[in-house]
This record gives structure tokens, C-alpha cells and sequence, in this order.
């Protein structure tokens, strides 16, 4: 039997291990009750005062300059869900 390629054990279905490390990365860094609603520069300013390293700058950088409700919201942005990127 072939495992599903896209989906790998101890990740949710439709996500890679490397999304999901990706988006735990990013919650490391940005989440928090105080931060959302956020637009991109907020963003980038809370993970930078807490240290975060280049790859979840870089990511932040990456996403359009609108407001994001929460982290789900800048994870589905990024394609760092089942559903992928907006369009």
C-alpha cells in the first residue's frame, strides 16, 4: 500500500511536516491575544521584539499588507494549511 505523498503521519491531512513545523514556527512568534487584529507591519514588529529568527521574518515579509484577524488567517495566507494560499 502507498501513503498519501501530501500527507504524512503526526500532520493534519492535507499538510506536509514541513507546514506544520512552518506554522509552529510562525505561532511562536506572533501569536498572543494582544496582537491580532494585525496588518504586516505589526506583525514583523511583534517577531522581531521577541527575537525571531530570519526564516519567520522572511515569511512575514512575504505576506500582502492587509489586516489578519488571528494566526489562521496569516497561516492560510501563506498556504500553511490544508486549503492552501488565497487567491
Amino acid at each position: 500500500m502507498q501513503s498519501d505523498p501530501v500527507h504524512e503521519p503526526g500532520s493534519p491531512e492535507g499538510m506536509s511536516a514541513h507546514e506544520v513545523n512552518s506554522r509552529s514556527e510562525l505561532a511562536k512568534w506572533i501569536s498572543g491575544t494582544h496582537v491580532f487584529p494585525a496588518d504586516r507591519d505589526a506583525l514583523l514588529k511583534q517577531a522581531q521584539s521577541e527575537g525571531a529568527p530570519e526564516v519567520v521574518l522572511a515569511l512575514l515579509r512575504s505576506v500582502p499588507d492587509r489586516s489578519y484577524d488571528n494566526l489562521q488567517d496569516v497561516a492560510d495566507e501563506l498556504g500553511l494549511t490544508s486549503e492552501g494560499p488565497h487567491d
